[in-house]
């Protein structure tokens, strides 16, 4: 009542009360979304768009650098396996790996070239 003392206990329950009070308030407001149809006008975007520099075509011109340089590292993983060959490689494990690595590259590259030519065609 009004002139009581307040317990402990009550003084303890009322600042729970007010703070879970406070957080439903900050909960609300942070869920709440914000209107931001007067703040942004409807012709916003078309004046942004408007004052963009219009975009120039950029002509592009093929270059077969890439197709060169497969065909250089072609050869020279040619050159590689015939040197490999006559060294002997293949009586060691890693001899034999490398060469097979070898053989597998030179495969995917000329697979490669192959189908861009048929593709070209």
């Amino acid at each position: 009542m009004r002139g009581e003392e307040m317990s402990p206990e009550e003084m303890a329950a009322l600042a729970r009360e007010e703070e879970r009070a406070f957080e439903d308030r900050i909960v609300a407001a942070l869920e709440r979304a914000p209107d931001l149809s007067s703040s942004i006008p409807a012709d916003f975007a078309e004046r942004v768009a408007a004052k963009l520099p219009a975009r120039r075509l950029v002509a592009v011109r093929t270059t077969h650098y890439g197709r060169k340089v497969m065909w250089w590292s072609l050869a020279v993983l040619l050159v590689m396996l015939v040197l490999v060959a006559v060294r002997g490689a293949e009586r060691s494990t890693i001899g034999a790996a490398v060469e097979w690595t070898l053989y597998g590259q030179f495969l995917a590259i000329a697979i490669w070239l192959a189908v861009r030519r048929w593709r070209a065609s």
